[in-house]
């Protein structure tokens, strides 16, 4: 598993939250100063993580930055 936190231009709608929730569980928007919001949230493998940077492209968001992190090998 990731930790994603994404950095995205405008807020999120309510609807997009609840998309995000539906498919990858457990998401937490943060509104920042400005026109700025920080998705967090926990992404299974990199397709997911394209998957969620997808989904917000396609809401009209621009992605200002990420940060992943994910589990140490084994």
């Amino acid at each position: 598993m990731t930790a994603c936190e994404v950095s995205v231009r405008g807020r999120l709608s309510g609807s997009v939250e609840d998309v995000i929730r539906s498919r990858f569980g457990a998401v937490l928007a943060r509104y920042g100063p400005g026109d700025s919001t920080t998705v967090l949230v926990t992404v299974a493998d990199p397709a997911a993580q394209r998957a969620l940077l997808t989904l917000l492209w396609d809401t009209g968001h621009d992605v200002l930055a990420l940060r992943a992190e994910g589990e140490a090998p084994r």
